[in-house]
């Protein structure tokens, strides 16, 4: 008898109203127009596409538990590592810090042609686990939302870390060319 009255369109749930889809994770990657053989311009490319992914973590209103890191080289040869953290973040800074430890772990040094950064185990950011030996990340909170405001109101370019000028990596984007030129990859999962 269920059946039939889902068959024919009869069912006695309420209609919820503002109901946002379950997101499981958020990710970023790109594939990289030249080979990245120094550590230092795949930390920039892995700080970019952590950029890209907290903003859209924070703009969905997700703190996440679990970053991962993915390489594929120029003999496509994939790998990846992840970590779980203690107590969920959304800060850009945390965030780079934990895909460049992993990066680290995981590279062994040949030339790299495709980079991502995932966050998962999300978990909604309107609450703060604190932890006795944790940092205390509310003044970096504080600063990645003043930056996400300016990137809303004045468009991406308008406020970026020095670290990208003259460095071939494009910022809050994950590419190496301007995004017209260069559709991001992104996933939201």
């Amino acid at each position: 008898m269920l059946v039939w009255k889902y068959a024919n369109g009869i069912e006695g749930n309420p209609v919820r109203e503002n109901r946002r889809p379950l997101i499981k994770g958020i990710g970023n990657s790109t594939t990289i127009p030249f080979d990245v053989e120094d550590k230092k311009t795949a930390h920039l490319v892995l700080l970019s596409l952590t950029e890209a992914v907290t903003a859209r973590l924070r703009q969905s209103g997700y703190c996440a538990r679990l970053v991962s890191v993915s390489i594929r080289t120029n003999e496509f040869y994939n790998c990846s590592h992840q970590r779980k953290i203690f107590s969920a973040i959304d800060s850009t800074n945390a965030i780079h810090e934990i895909a460049c430890e992993l990066f680290d772990e995981l590279w062994k040094g040949e030339p790299i042609r495709h980079l991502g950064v995932r966050v998962s185990e999300l978990c909604q950011n309107d609450f703060q686990q604190i932890a006795l030996f944790e940092k205390d990340y509310s003044k970096q909170r504080a600063l990645d939302q003043t930056v996400d405001s300016i990137h809303a109101k004045f468009g991406n370019g308008s406020v970026f870390r020095s670290s990208f000028i003259n460095s071939g990596v494009r910022f809050s984007s994950g590419g190496t060319i301007d995004d017209e030129e260069y559709p991001m990859m992104s996933s939201l999962l």
